[in-house]
């Protein structure tokens, strides 16, 4: 993998769009990122679907994983930036959800789209 953004070591996973990790910032500084993914929209925690999606995301990033964070901006709600993650092999996260149909595609304007429940992909 090409390391054209910081390395992140995945720590732990919120829900389906929404994890925490330890960004490498270099010189043995590291610091903890809540970070929502940008472009999408998964099913809430509260919601029919939401646990799974959680655990879907929690499949693909293990705790332990070393992805490539693309930070973007500070998060609406504060307390976590809004970024992209790339997956060791290269892929794009959020592409990955979305094209699975564990996230609605969204530009975070207007009402959040939600995936369907159950699934159709």
């Amino acid at each position: 993998m090409s390391w054209d953004f910081p390395r992140a070591t995945v720590t732990s996973v919120h829900d389906g769009d929404t994890l925490t990790v330890q960004v490498d910032l270099g010189f043995d500084t590291t610091r903890t990122a809540n970070v929502r993914l940008l472009g999408l929209n998964a099913i809430e925690l509260s919601k029919p679907g939401g646990k799974e999606a959680r655990d879907n995301l929690a499949t693909l990033l293990p705790v332990g994983t070393v992805v490539a964070l693309h930070s973007v901006r500070w998060d609406k709600y504060g307390g976590r930036v809004d970024g992209s993650i790339t997956l060791p092999d290269g892929t794009d996260l959020g592409k990955l959800l979305i094209n699975t149909g564990w996230a609605a595609a969204w530009d975070g304007t207007g009402a959040a789209p939600t995936p369907p429940w159950p699934r159709n992909a």
